[in-house]
């Protein structure tokens, strides 16, 4: 027995005849047929009677019906609460600075289109602690740019993210074609308030050279103002101070060597999560970015 049998059976009762229910539910008429037979068999009772190439429907039938539409409309309320309760359930996202910054805005914009009432909960943080808040499952995703190396979670790359260093306007490197890294290593520098997450402290260890650290600063905002105020350079995200860099409050610096960072901004989620309809709504909005992300 199944849902399909039970609508089957209340057109036949409602229309009085097969081949009119079979053109109803664009179903074959032997299926209607044999449809209706597999439930008399089931139950072993006779649903219709067969006169004169016409059903006339039997007690037994009149009580199947009065089960079958209850059954429906209940299905039909199970339906409706189930979508409802996923479109006022919570969604809790994750995100390091840089993705929420620049991306969490215009992705939770697009998804409210599509889920108006549904409760977004963010949490700006550490590509580190974003990952431990995905193991304990007290979030669903998270947008990084640093990988966190769990066997359980799946990094999903989605888009470029760009990196550049920048200086004031009125910084001596704001006016050169390119800068070497000796220069750079000589001149002060605002770092992250983690030296393992300065991607470019790295790239000047291979040429044997290190960073003038400066200020640690641990969120962009105080990184573009110490920079606009010359109190050093930075190497920071272009989706960071793009803004800055069109109005010439910020300049970028190019190298002699022509170093140039491009690392992928990553989804972070769990291998055995479920995803849901809103979830893997939210998935497909960070994999067009590259289309939908104003310019």
């Amino acid at each position: 027995m199944s849902l399909r049998h039970l609508k089957i059976f209340i057109a036949v009762a409602e229309l009085g005849n097969m081949h009119a229910a079979a053109r109803k539910l664009f179903i074959a008429q032997p299926a209607i047929s044999q449809a209706i037979a597999e439930i008399e068999r089931f139950y072993n009772v006779k649903l219709f009677e067969r006169l004169s190439k016409k059903l006339y429907i039997t007690p037994a039938g009149e009580s199947f019906l009065f089960y079958a539409r209850h059954i429906l409309a209940l299905y039909g309320e199970l339906e409706q609460e189930m979508h409802n309760k996923i479109e006022h359930s919570q969604l809790n996202i994750g995100a390091t600075i840089t993705a929420g910054t620049c991306l969490i805005p215009h992705m939770i914009g697009e998804f409210k289109k599509s889920y108006p009432r549904m409760d977004v909960r963010v949490s700006i943080n550490t590509a580190d602690y974003l990952a431990q808040e995905l193991l304990h499952n007290n979030l669903d995703i998270a947008f990084v740019e640093n990988v966190y190396d769990a066997s359980d979670l799946i990094a999903e790359p989605f888009l470029d993210d760009e990196m550049v260093l920048v200086c004031a306007p009125n910084h001596p490197f704001a006016g050169r074609e390119a800068v070497s890294l000796e220069e750079i290593s000589q001149d002060r520098y605002i770092g992250r308030e983690k030296e393992s997450q300065e991607p470019f402290v790295e790239y000047m260890h291979l040429h044997n050279l290190s960073l003038n650290i400066s200020w640690r600063c641990n969120n962009s905002e105080t990184t573009k103002l110490a920079v606009m105020n010359n109190y050093g350079i930075t190497h920071i995200s272009r989706l960071i101070v793009k803004k800055e860099l069109d109005m010439g409050s910020l300049v970028e610096i190019c190298l002699e060597d022509g170093y140039r960072l491009v690392r992928k901004m990553k989804m972070l989620y769990h291998k055995s999560k479920y995803l849901s309809d809103p979830l893997m709504e939210l998935m497909d909005i960070c994999r067009g970015l590259e289309v939908t992300l104003p310019c």
